[in-house]
């Protein structure tokens, strides 16, 4: 028995050896899960036995649904293929939004998660002297949006049906710059979004304070914003809430590590080893420094129980949360 952890150790490194792994990202180049993934890539392997290569590989498509469905139906089982989720996934799989879902995400095994994702934050131009709840009942704000499936036009929009605020959301901008661009141009009020974008696109305007935020959307209300309201705590309506907190699961993952179901089992204890090494690793703490992409690792359980939760959340949420998603969706 004392000697069969070293004997799964030199298995595993020579499994590893002379190999490369390959880490997918659900986005193009560019962003910040390109970035993170390129760096998973780079210092993972390291504390993997065989010390393997990496290469980050970027495989946009369907809101990261072309990415989960390589890693379940064509990806090799065998840990040579990592994936950094999209932290959507989950609530696309139990909104089953798409019918092109060809995978189960609780199949998946969880590594870790780098971050603990980003709340998302109503921000609003101070120069509209809307404040508050109330001033937004009062006041038109207008808002930009990439498209009309995420938080950018649904949160606002669903702010409207529940809340009797008068925002005006307008969908098309091909990227988050073209809507600060519209913003300095005085053509757009408000964005609602990471207020990590706000924080990497547009650093001067966090430093001069430009912004009122009335609501945000996450698990619990982060040091940063411990003042502005929760979206689940606005809501009066029992079922509202619920849907609040459901949307809200799709905010913490913090980019999970999956790799394809039934991987052996040694090769998965090694696999999350590694990571558990890397990010207490003073190399890779330094490179993450250096991105806007906070370090706050969660484990492998947790992880995964995040994916499970919010897959089986009860069904007449969801069915309340699909309603309010395709309310004044053009």
């Amino acid at each position: 028995m004392l000697a069969a952890s070293p004997a799964r150790a030199d298995d595993e490194a020579a499994f590893f050896r002379g190999k490369t792994i390959q880490f997918t990202s659900a986005f193009a180049e560019g962003g910040l899960y390109s970035t993170v993934t390129r760096l998973v890539a780079e210092h993972l392997p390291r504390h993997l036995p065989g010390r393997p290569n990496g290469i980050a590989v970027s495989m946009p498509g369907a809101a990261g649904l072309r990415q989960m469905n390589h890693l379940h139906n064509v990806a090799p089982k065998d840990g040579t293929v990592i994936a950094v989720m999209y932290d959507n996934v989950p609530m696309s799989q139990a909104l089953a939004t798409e019918d092109n879902i060809r995978f189960d995400a609780r199949r998946f095994a969880a590594l870790g998660s780098v971050g603990r994702g980003e709340t998302a934050l109503i921000s609003i131009l101070k120069r509209t002297g809307v404040a508050t709840l109330d001033d937004a009942r009062r006041t038109p704000v207008v808002f930009g949006a990439t498209g009309t499936t995420s938080g950018q036009y649904y949160l606002p929009n669903m702010m409207n049906r529940l809340f009797g605020t008068r925002f005006r959301i307008i969908p098309g901008y091909k990227t988050t710059a073209e809507i600060f661009l519209s913003m300095e141009r005085g053509e757009l009020d408000g964005i609602s979004g990471a207020f990590e974008a706000i924080q990497e696109g547009r650093p001067q305007w966090v430093a001069e304070r430009r912004f009122n935020q009335l609501a945000q959307l996450y698990d619990a209300r982060p040091a940063q914003f411990a003042d502005v309201p929760l979206l689940q705590e606005l809501a009066t309506v029992p079922l509202d809430k619920s849907a609040f907190r459901f949307l809200a699961l799709a905010r913490i993952p913090g980019k999970i590590l999956l790799v394809p179901p039934d991987l052996p089992p040694a090769r998965l204890a090694a696999l999350r080893d590694a990571f558990a090494a890397m990010v207490r690793d003073g190399a890779f703490i330094a490179d993450v420094g250096r991105t806007s992409q906070r370090l706050e690792p969660r484990t492998w359980q947790d992880a995964e129980r995040i994916i499970r939760a919010t897959i089986e959340t009860p069904p007449e949420v969801v069915a309340h949360v699909r309603e309010l998603l395709k309310a004044g969706t053009p």
